[in-house]
């Protein structure tokens, strides 16, 4: 008798874009029942991470070649081989760009190891807004202010030792594609330990939102955070999630910042709020809270804040903020800056 095992696999891209063409699919390969969850602009290269069944480790493959429409992952590792023999085709791939619906309801490709294969779509979102593709903005438009959906789910790449997750997204008409929810899985049995919900609605862009690490000062990288952007740059809006192996679940951790960075010594997270111009960072105020973990809670405590300001490009040396600087930041709509 053959054993079903399972691969869930997702292809993505490394730019951050709000729209794009979204897909799930699933089905099986061989013996091997898989879902991809798949993100594309037109032309841009295809990227991999998959998971399977027996250990739930997530992995990555990457750096395919574009023949004609056909989309070729050479040397890569399945659930079934060593490391680097299979070579994954992805077969004419139909983007359907600003299209409700695309042509084809599958997803046709091709396992060196597997043969041919057959997925079924689950999922789409074909909103495409950037230029240079050719595209009709007035199309484009109409499909973003009319489409919505709810409780869609979408892996993310950064697992723990025993966890791995997904955000749960939906869609307002008008709206970007949100964060609503997080869905934590078991990787030893595959089961749905724990849904958390998220009021905060961050904006979904690829499979980097959930960063893993530890953040209660345990030394175990159980923990993770929720963040507004795939970047490591200033103004990144974060929340955070402690593991609570007590209850066997996760708790929010009280910490919500911008770009929060960990002293591990003292047990303190400093967020820090940074006004101005966040290009050449020049002129900047940085708004700077402090938190301090309590252990015995699992939550964190605000402790203390403090304001500091660059004068300008040329002068670096910080100085205290001004009564005025204080303030204007601390109403301001900042912005997630470059990256460093």
């Amino acid at each position: 008798m053959n054993t079903i095992k399972y691969i869930l696999m997702i292809v993505f891209l490394i730019p951050q874009v709000t729209e794009a063409v979204y897909r799930v699919y699933s089905g099986t390969m061989g013996d091997n029942k898989v879902e991809f969850y798949l993100l594309a602009t037109p032309d841009s290269d295809f990227h991999v991470i998959f998971i399977e069944d027996k250990t739930k480790k997530i992995e990555y493959m990457g750096g395919p070649k574009k023949i004609k429409n056909d989309y070729y992952f050479e040397n890569y590792t399945t659930i079934d081989t060593v490391n680097n023999n299979d070579t994954l085709i992805i077969k004419n791939f139909d983007f359907g760009l600003n299209q409700v619906n695309s042509e084809s309801n599958e997803l046709f490709g091709y396992s060196q190891i597997f043969g041919d294969f057959v997925l079924k779509k689950e999922f789409e979102y074909n909103v495409v807004t950037e230029n240079g593709y050719g595209i009709n903005q007035v199309e484009s438009k109409k499909l973003f202010d009319n489409i919505e959906f709810k409780n869609v789910e979408f892996l993310q790449r950064s697992s723990t030792k025993d966890f791995y997750f997904k955000v749960i997204l939906s869609k307002k008409k008008k709206e970007d594609i949100k964060i609503t929810g997080i869905n934590v899985y078991s990787k030893k049995s595959g089961e749905l330990l724990q849904t958390i919900k998220n009021s905060k609605e961050y904006i979904f862009y690829t499979f980097q939102a959930i960063r893993i690490g530890d953040f209660d000062f345990d030394g175990n990288e159980n923990d993770f955070s929720l963040n507004n952007s795939e970047s490591y740059a200033v103004n990144v809006p974060q929340i955070y999630y402690i593991y609570d192996d007590s209850q066997n679940k996760y708790i929010e951790a009280n910490l919500e910042g911008y770009s929060i960075q960990f002293d591990s010594e003292n047990k303190i997270a400093t967020s820090t709020k940074t006004c101005g111009d966040v290009i050449t960072y020049s002129s900047n105020v940085l708004l700077k809270e402090l938190y301090y973990f309590n252990n015995k809670e699992k939550k964190y405590t605000y402790i203390d804040k403090y304001c500091e300001a660059i004068p300008d490009g040329v002068n670096y040396y910080l100085r205290q903020c001004t009564k005025k600087e204080r303030l204007d930041c601390e109403k301001a709509v900042v912005e997630v800056g470059d990256e460093p």
